[in-house]
């Protein structure tokens, strides 16, 4: 298995501009295999016992499957992904939560940093994905600028009584950055900061299938973690 480390450069791209683009990580084959074990997940002709089938045309995505399911829990912790992460992160990484995406998601702006406190994503293309299946559109350079945070919406804080997606998309404007699609090969991993400002783009072919595997990781030494889930080293040991 071939061991990935950041280049000089790359280092350099995820600091500045708050992504950067691993090629080739997983292999065709793997990536092929896995997609055909969650859509037998979904049609029901594969059996998981915390897994349940949705209606026909309802995808959504799944949320934490790693936590009953050792074929996702291997997705969370592959080595090939321990040293990138430390790359980024400084430190060595805990993942706490996975989703798997059959389609696009077409979701608002957001950051992911929101949501869960320090954290940074490695989101897996599992097929090719571009503009024409829904992938993720990001603004480089904004996990440098404002952060929104729980706090903003308080009774005191700027943006009480505001949605939050719409608050998010002021601080696109004031961030004045361009934004771009994330177009990627199969096999590729996008490693994404927590505070990069991202959304999911319209589904250009409609129908079209994106499968993507978000997983998302805190610092080892993150003290602000309040969800209670459990954190996962890459020795898959329970923390």
């Amino acid at each position: 298995m071939k061991k990935y480390k950041l280049t000089a450069q790359q280092k350099v791209c995820y600091q500045t501009e708050g992504y950067v683009v691993l090629p080739e990580v997983f292999t065709q084959t793997e990536c092929r295999e896995f997609t055909i074990y969650m859509m037998d997940l979904q049609a029901g002709r594969r059996k998981l016992d915390g897994f349940q089938p949705r209606q026909p045309d309802e995808w959504g995505r799944t949320h934490n499957q790693h936590a009953y399911d050792a074929v996702a829990m291997q997705w969370l912790v592959d080595p090939r992904l321990d040293q990138p992460l430390y790359d980024c992160l400084g430190q060595e990484a805990d993942g706490i939560q996975t989703m798997y995406f059959w389609k696009g998601s077409e979701q608002r702006r957001h950051q992911d940093q929101f949501y869960l406190p320090s954290c940074m994503s490695a989101w897996i293309a599992l097929q090719d994905v571009g503009v024409h299946n829904g992938t993720i559109y990001i603004q480089p350079g904004s996990h440098r600028h404002r952060l929104v945070t729980r706090h903003n919406f308080g009774e005191t804080g700027e943006f009480h009584g505001m949605d939050y997606n719409d608050a998010v998309d002021l601080i696109f404007q004031r961030n004045n950055l361009p934004e771009i699609p994330v177009e990627v090969s199969t096999g590729d991993v996008v490693m994404l900061h927590g505070a990069l400002v991202q959304r999911g783009g319209p589904i250009l072919d409609s129908g079209s299938f994106r499968h993507v595997l978000a997983n998302h990781y805190i610092p080892r030494g993150s003290t602000d973690w309040h969800l209670g889930w459990p954190r996962y080293g890459f020795d898959e040991h329970r923390r």
